[in-house]
């Protein structure tokens, strides 16, 4: 049947001998092309014959055979990729092969290497299925750089308009991937260990640690805290070959969570409080009351007429809320681990002081034994003398008096000094020796010279001496110029440009000229 517009309805048609196709009801001729599989030829205005007509491709099907192949071919790697990761479902093929071809549709796959696009394709419906699969894993089976697969992922959740979607905008849940992370560690499933880790993953969570920060190092720290709790040996580079993460990014979220009040639990004590938090859940800011058709207010303000903002907070409460915290995807650290981290400098420092002062007390104390008494009275009679001299010991303010050191603090200062500029005054020496080394090869090498030699540089260097002084001595007596010619002269003068500079006309360039009135 084929749709006829003079009826305005799908009709039976009809095929005569001179390949018109007519409509039954009405007559109408619906198509008017002529079909054959012989060649004929027509002669043009020239006289030339051509072939007339043109060729009609035989379609067997929708898709052409080159379309097919592709297809085919990409649902065969696909399956050895999740083949190799593990994972043989067939469902999940026929999902990222759906998604493939959207992409040939869409000429996604153009100026880009067929083998991302289709990992892309399948990690898309690993996470449409939660698998515990990040896109590393994908990267290593393929060798290929993660970066520039993560970038075909995200063009890709452009593409088919998944910017919006759970996959791309909700957060990892750390559960499903901890099981695999133990089954790699261990080599066998251990739901001890795995248990472990996710209450600590969920103790970081409260502690705000998680907020901000990627999940593979929360992972690796909360893995390689739980496997050591259990009795399992395993160092640093054990965890940073499973989660892949370094070993700084390791380091710091350890220390992180020893900031916590959590890192001073046992393990039964750090599971019973989980298991407390599970019974007993807290109310969460933005979470609807049951029983209540609006959001109440939670904050300081709830008693006032302040109106709601967002997470049971008014405006003000929540700018300061997101100021400390750093917001939901800030990069700020949590406030628990600044203040921890403001302690640990102070304790670190106040020992580093402690330290130099000590030592420095111990040089002095050394020193003053090792010299002799008569030079000890010498210099105690140096310092009366000194003070006798009016300099500062007769100032009687206090608070002036504060900012005066005396040898003793002026001793423990130098030595502060030297400590914290060493790399500057071991260059200082450094080019110290280096031009004395210089001058010594130098007046040996003028040892050897001819007498005349060294009478002629001696000369020349007092000329060269005795012209500077001069110049300076000039420069020094002469007061400042008057006007701009004589400052122009004194430049032409000092710098000695030319001889044949004409001065008159320089001055002259000076002058002011009549002004003419039109």
């Amino acid at each position: 049947m084929v749709f006829c517009d003079h009826c305005v309805k799908d009709v039976f048609a009809e095929r005569h001998d001179d390949c018109y196709l007519t409509c039954s009801s009405c007559g109408k001729v619906l198509e008017d092309q002529y079909f054959t599989e012989e060649p004929t030829f027509v002669k043009n205005s020239a006289g030339k014959s051509k072939l007339s007509g043109s060729y009609v491709k035989a379609v067997l099907n929708e898709f052409s055979v080159s379309r097919e192949r592709t297809l085919h071919r990409a649902s065969k790697e696909m399956e050895y990729l999740s083949l190799n990761l593990g994972v043989s479902e067939q469902d999940m093929i026929r999902q990222a092969l759906a998604f493939y071809e959207i992409a040939l549709e869409k000429n996604f796959t153009r100026g880009r290497k067929s083998e991302q696009v289709r990992a892309a394709c399948l990690y898309i419906a690993f996470r449409q299925n939660k698998k515990p699969y990040f896109l590393i894993d994908f990267s290593n089976i393929l060798r290929i750089n993660v970066y520039m697969l993560g970038a075909v992922f995200l063009q890709l959740c452009e593409v088919l308009r998944l910017e919006n979607h759970p996959i791309v905008k909700k957060p990892i849940d750390p559960c499903l991937y901890l099981y695999k992370y133990t089954n790699n560690l261990l080599g066998h499933r251990n739901v001890a260990v795995s248990e472990t880790a996710l209450n600590i993953i969920a103790s970081m969570n409260r502690d705000w640690m998680q907020t901000g920060r990627k999940p593979s190092g929360l992972f690796g720290a909360a893995l390689y805290i739980s496997a050591l709790a259990h009795g399992h040996n395993f160092s640093k580079s054990d965890i940073l070959r499973i989660v892949h993460v370094c070993e700084a990014t390791l380091t710091k979220r350890l220390i992180e969570f020893e900031n916590t009040d959590s890192s001073s639990l046992t393990v039964e004590e750090l599971n019973t409080m989980a298991k407390d938090h599970e019974k007993n859940p807290a109310v969460l800011p933005n979470s609807k009351i049951k029983g209540s058709t609006s959001y109440d207010l939670l904050c300081e303000h709830k008693d006032s007429d302040v109106p709601y903002f967002a997470l049971g907070l008014c405006k003000t409460c929540y700018k300061d809320f997101d100021m400390l915290s750093g917001g939901f995807s800030g990069g700020l650290d949590p406030p628990a681990f600044q203040r921890a981290e403001r302690e640990r400098v102070k304790k670190t420092l106040s020992k580093e002081n402690a330290d130099v002062l000590k030592a420095s007390n111990d040089t002095c104390q050394g020193q003053k034994e090792d010299m002799p008494a008569s030079a000890l009275e010498q210099d105690d009679t140096s310092a009366k003398t000194q003070d006798e001299s009016g300099n500062f010991s007769d100032i009687d303010d206090h608070e002036v008096d504060g900012y005066i050191f005396n040898e003793e603090e002026k001793y423990y200062k130098k030595i502060i000094w030297e400590s914290a500029n060493r790399e500057y005054l071991e260059e200082q020496a450094a080019k110290e020796a280096a031009v004395a080394a210089e001058k010594k090869i130098y007046e040996e090498n003028m040892k050897n010279c001819p007498v005349e030699s060294r009478e002629l540089y001696e000369s020349t260097t007092a000329a060269v001496a005795k012209s500077k002084k001069k110049r300076a001595e000039e420069a020094k007596n002469s007061g400042p110029a008057q006007s701009a010619a004589e400052a122009a002269c004194q430049m032409v003068k000092t710098k000695r440009l030319s001889k044949k500079v004409n001065f008159d006309c320089l001055a002259k360039l000076f002058e002011d000229e009549p002004v003419i009135l039109f």
